[in-house]
């Protein structure tokens, strides 16, 4: 019987994939447990049209990701925070904070987007990552005194 798996299942295949299974083992095992459905027509149709979504997402977050990476080489984000006299911030700037800061100017990132080794914690200059698509772009956040 073929089926489409709709998780990896060690031996079988990965998911979403379409493979030839004994009978029995299609219909006591891996369908009751939701571990795959049979590979009907209406089914194949569903999946094509997933997978042709998932490339379509794909491309968008990668267009997404160049547009802001692009955005973000030639601008110096500036996040204001309170800071004592020693130059030290009452409290760290987050990844939350940079995406503020960056969609203050117009520039779209989410917060998983960033990647950063510590929280900043000192006033100046800080040299962060945006990663995406298998791509790091390194950017500065210049952290200034409210």
């Amino acid at each position: 019987m073929k089926v489409i798996l709709l998780q990896d299942v060690a031996k079988i295949g990965r998911k979403s994939e379409i493979v030839q299974v004994p009978d029995g083992y299609a219909l006591n095992q891996l369908i009751p447990k939701r571990m795959a459905e049979p590979a009907t027509t209406a089914n194949l149709k569903r999946i094509e049209r997933q997978h042709a979504e998932q490339a379509a997402s794909h491309e968008a977050g990668a267009a997404r990701f160049e547009t802001a990476a692009k955005a973000l080489r030639d601008t110096v984000l500036s996040i204001a925070t309170e800071i004592n006299e020693q130059g030290h911030a009452f409290k760290a700037v987050h990844a939350s904070d940079v995406v503020t800061a960056a969609r203050a100017a117009d520039i779209d990132i989410d917060t998983g987007m960033i990647e950063m080794d510590t929280h900043i914690k000192t006033e100046g200059e800080h040299e962060i990552e945006l990663i995406g698509k298998g791509k790091k772009v390194k950017f500065t956040i210049k952290v200034t005194k409210k």
